[in-house]
């Protein structure tokens, strides 16, 4: 059954989206200030070095679950074919780390680089909080890859 209410209603939500839309694409007066290319750089090795921690972090407690597991399936004494198959688990889970401390490892090179390569400090200066908080991200890996061995 039509309804004019209904019909009316989404019709202005649909505007209203579309209003919207056009909203968040408008460049505010505020917007033509350029940011520095450095600042983005510094911007992305962040997101990328938080992700990395992130899975590294992840993958080490699945890790340690699936052993749990496993040593638990050893003491209550199940078949050996679920054993095989909770072994594979860990070892998945196992495997995964290698390439995140590869990866991590290389983007944290580069971060280093590319701070040391600002002696001036100019990138402090342009964003204290961001470049504070880079440092400490690269203390945090530093410290996480330290206790690998």
């Amino acid at each position: 059954m039509y309804s004019p209410h209904i019909a009316l209603l989404s019709a202005v939500q649909a505007n209203d989206t579309r209003h919207n839309a056009t909203l968040r694409f408008q460049r505010r007066p505020t917007d033509n200030v350029y940011t520095d290319p450095r600042l983005e750089q510094l911007i992305v090795y962040r997101a990328l070095l938080q992700h990395l921690l992130q899975q590294k972090t992840h993958y080490d407690h699945e890790r340690e679950l699936e052993l749990q597991r496993l040593e638990r399936f050893r003491c209550e004494g199940v078949n050996e074919r679920r054993l095989q198959i909770q072994e594979q688990v860990v070892k998945k889970a196992q495997g995964m780390l290698p390439g995140i401390v590869f990866k991590m490892r290389n983007e944290m090179d580069k971060l280093k680089r590319f701070l040391d390569i600002d002696k001036d400090r100019e990138l402090r200066q342009l964003d204290t909080a961001l470049y504070d908080h880079c440092v400490d991200l690269l203390h945090n890996c530093q410290s996480t890859l330290e206790n690998l061995h």
